[in-house]
């Protein structure tokens, strides 16, 4: 266990570095959602029952889901692409603990979207940004970051496993935004969608946020959204680790993972 902890904490500052650095994941978690955020505040400012903590939000976490989907398709991609997998999948420590170190650290890094998004509302528009219910916020702001941490877990053997899913992966972040009502109830959408929001994490994660930040969600409600979150994100785990079984056998057994 001390093992796995260690190639964890490595590789979540290893990545804390690379993302840093890597400007198509800057432009994910800065510059997108500043953009989100003063776009969609312009167009609704001047309704009557414009909440900004609801764009601030919503903005934040199309900042978190892009960096979790662009990073977990690449998490095990960019060791192929730099010929050190085969390294990673035959050192001692897990595959498991280093792909998710990688995540954290992208999940880590994605957490500046909400301050870059508060910042536009408190500063740019001078909104005032209030969250109602800060403690049941903070409970909610964890959970959801571990559910689509874990949506991420999954999305990484996928990434990898065919070229065709990774291609198919890519074009999963806008959907999501609106699958996920980030920015936008779900109940605008058409009926027969409704229930492919209700099986995505990022759903539930942002009915979490906005409901604990308008002082909507409480008591009984929100200890049912916290426990969807975290069997959401158990599921997604339990789903993933077979896939890194497979990653494992291709790359250990058959030796054709660097060819896929």
């Amino acid at each position: 266990m001390r093992r796995e902890l260690r190639a964890f904490s490595a590789s979540t500052r290893l990545w804390l570095r690379y993302m840093a650095v890597d400007r198509f994941m800057l432009f994910c978690a800065f510059v997108q959602p500043f953009f989100i955020a003063v776009t969609v505040m312009y167009m609704l400012h001047h309704q009557p029952q414009f909440d900004p903590v609801y764009v601030v939000v919503g903005s934040a976490l199309t900042g978190i889901w892009s960096v979790v989907l662009f990073d977990g398709s690449w998490a095990i991609n960019s060791e192929r692409f730099q010929g050190t997998l085969e390294l990673l999948v035959g050192a001692p420590s897990s595959l498991y603990a280093v792909i998710a170190g990688k995540l954290a650290g992208g999940m880590a890094f994605s957490v500046t979207s909400m301050a870059l998004s508060y910042a536009v509302g408190a500063w740019l528009f001078g909104y005032s940004i209030v969250v109602r219910d800060v403690p049941a916020f903070a409970v909610a702001f964890v959970l959801a970051l571990i559910a689509i941490g874990a949506l991420g877990v999954l999305i990484a053997p996928l990434g990898i496993l065919a070229r065709s899913v990774r291609q198919f992966l890519t074009v999963l972040e806008h959907p999501i935004y609106i699958l996920g009502g980030f920015l936008f109830p779900v109940l605008l959408l058409p009926g027969w969608l409704l229930p492919i929001s209700y099986a995505l994490p990022p759903y539930w994660a942002a009915v979490a946020l906005h409901g604990t930040s308008s002082g909507e969600l409480s008591g009984v409600a929100f200890a049912e959204v916290c426990a969807v979150l975290l069997l959401s994100s158990l599921a997604c785990f339990v789903l993933a680790a077979p896939l890194f079984r497979l990653v494992l056998r291709r790359a250990r057994v058959e030796g054709t993972l660097s060819l896929t």
